[in-house]
């Protein structure tokens, strides 16, 4: 790369970036997962800058979570999913009927084209409520509820943690395929307001990021670092009388997760391939605090 004058350092982490996302410097698969960057006296040679130019550059990388730097070892390229952009409907949802449809979670989520979904078998709980349970249920503290969890898979690889609560005493009034560890194939709310009379008419979403817990570590293979977060969705379904129905948590990664909404008048290549030209730009201030130099 013949260069006249010297790089800045958000040039050259510019760079780097987009060698790291078109796989030039992406780990294989089926390696070790990591894949060293060149020394730093290669890369002050390559891009004809400062040792303090090359160090600001990879410490915005790091900041970013493309790099991870060991004492000793040099840098290595952080192996990097590939992202999913899922646009969240208002429509019914409930949960999967089985992985022998592939429309169920359309009610819930736009699916990527030519994408697979699956589900794990549905594991029914009775389970004393908590209390953030019972407020978003509007029922009291220790009140018994109805949990069904579903693992769910895109590509037979993690995608979504999935777990609906419903109070027990719907299963005890007349809707008992609740406890039932199978699919309810027109799905729960449509049962819902079959067994008992609730429809849903609105809901109300919460999104949150947080630290995954080990069981989501464990199922999402999520590491240590400040990437390994999940997104948590928290969706409550209301009856025409407001009433709280139904709580759906579904848990994200976030590394490999955009949640999307459209509100309004979308252009259609938007609502068709939601996130296809967004990107995450280098801020043109100073550069990164950690590692400050010159460039």
């Amino acid at each position: 790369m013949a260069r006249t004058t010297p790089l800045r350092w958000r040039d050259i982490a510019h760079d780097l970036r987009r060698r790291i996302e078109s796989g030039d410097l992406t780990p294989e698969d089926g390696a070790s997962g990591r894949r060293p960057l060149p020394p730093e006296k290669e890369l002050e040679a390559h891009y004809r800058a400062s040792r303090n130019t090359v160090r600001d550059a990879l410490s915005w990388l790091r900041q970013q979570g493309y790099v991870v730097s060991e004492q000793g070892k040099g840098t290595f390229v952080v192996p990097r999913p590939n992202i999913v952009h899922i646009t969240l409907r208002a429509v019914e949802l409930g949960l999967a009927p089985g992985p022998k449809s592939e429309e169920w979670y359309n009610r819930d989520a736009a699916i990527p084209a030519n994408r697979n979904v699956s589900v794990s078998p549905v594991k029914v709980e009775v389970q004393e409520g908590t209390k953030v349970i019972a407020r978003y249920l509007q029922t009291n503290p220790g009140s018994e509820f109805i949990s069904r969890h579903q693992e769910i898979f895109l590509d037979d690889k993690p995608w979504a943690l999935q777990t609906s609560f419903y109070p027990l005493d719907f299963a005890t009034g007349g809707a008992s395929r609740l406890l039932y560890p199978r699919d309810i194939p027109e799905g729960a709310v449509a049962y819902l307001g079959e067994a008992l009379g609730y429809h849903e008419v609105g809901f109300h979403d919460e999104i949150k990021a947080r630290i995954p817990d080990e069981n989501e570590k464990r199922f999402f293979s999520l590491g240590e670092s400040a990437a390994g977060v999940v997104f948590e969705t928290v969706r409550t379904a209301y009856s025409p009388d407001g009433k709280a129905f139904r709580l759906t948590v579904t848990v994200w990664p976030a590394d490999r997760v955009r949640l999307h909404y459209n509100d309004g008048q979308v252009p259609d290549d938007v609502l068709r391939t939601p996130g296809l030209a967004a990107s995450r730009d280098i801020p043109p201030e100073s550069p990164p605090a950690e590692d400050a130099g010159s460039g």
